[in-house]
């Protein structure tokens, strides 16, 4: 190998690697899919309607919170059912545990026909609110 051809092979190498970054970039910023305008106002609206609610009807309040938060994450491009998007999605959550606590009571919430403890589901409303933050909803 000559010594006067190492500039070249070194640049080729440089952009090759160059390449690679960008398209490793691209592909991450292509997963990380945001919410639309629409979407943003989808959210916000019935986030509105849910909050008005929620001190006479708490439990179809917390059941309305967990098909937004599953809409949300549908807009991310997350699939399944939401206890399998929860999973996939983990990591873009601050709490990932404080949101499966708010999701469990919306499943006792849906199988149980007691009444629900106020502070459950103001802790509930807060731990969602917090999961749709993280997912760029600005409420």
């Amino acid at each position: 190998m000559e010594f006067s051809n190492f500039p070249i092979i070194l640049v080729a190498i440089f952009i090759l690697i160059t390449l690679f970054l960008a398209f490793f970039v691209f592909v991450k910023m292509r997963r990380r899919k945001g919410l639309s305008m629409e979407s943003l106002q989808y959210i916000k609206s019935h986030w509105i309607r849910i909050i008005d609610s929620f001190n006479s009807h708490p439990k179809n309040a917390i059941l309305d919170l967990d098909k937004l938060l599953d809409y949300a994450l549908g807009k991310h491009g997350f699939e399944g059912s939401l206890g399998e998007k929860l999973k996939k999605a983990g990591p873009r959550f601050t709490d990932i545990n404080a949101v499966w606590s708010a999701h469990k009571l919306r499943n006792r919430v849906a199988h149980e026909l007691g009444d629900i403890d106020k502070g459950h589901a103001k802790r509930a409303l807060k731990q969602f609110k917090s999961a749709l933050n993280d997912l760029g909803a600005e409420l």
